[in-house]
């Protein structure tokens, strides 16, 4: 397959949407995925059905340097219990690297965002990588910290 096609961003959405539920079906968790363009929420989130979770899910083709995703021209309605999720996939299928995953709480892509930009972007500064990627402990916590308070 050494023909490349252009990708969409939309299939990068959507690719994006279903890998970062199968990782949360690899913990434990149960993922269920919204209608597609009807919600700013990809994903709701649950460990027992008590409390959930909502995650919306930013894929993109794995070009961006520095690190950087579009977010939406709407700030999010912040919550302890919503994240994004920032997801960077191969374009191409040879490569069997496993996509980045950046999670991120609501309450910092609302505070650091360019949201007076047309198109606004998340940023993470270079070097602070570790901060966001694969934490997916923020998750896990999020949902037994809630689930305890029950």
């Amino acid at each position: 397959m050494s023909e490349i096609i252009k990708r969409s961003s939309k299939s990068a959405g959507n690719a994006g949407e279903y890998y970062i539920a199968y990782m949360l079906s690899r913990l434990g968790i149960s993922a269920a995925l919204t209608t597609s363009g009807t919600s700013a929420v990809d994903i709701i989130a649950t460990i027992d059905g008590s409390k959930s979770i909502s995650i919306q899910v930013k894929g993109s083709w794995a070009r961006s340097e520095p690190r950087q995703w579009m977010v939406g021209k709407h700030m999010p309605n912040v919550s302890p219990d919503f994240f994004y999720v920032f997801c960077n996939m191969s374009e191409t299928i040879e490569n069997v690297s496993a996509p980045e995953v950046f999670i991120v709480p609501s309450q910092i892509v609302a505070d650091t965002s360019t949201w007076h930009h047309s198109v606004p972007l998340f940023k993470i500064p270079k070097g602070m990588d570790d901060l966001y990627k694969d934490q997916w402990d923020m998750i896990l916590q999020a949902l037994n910290h809630v689930n305890e308070s029950h």
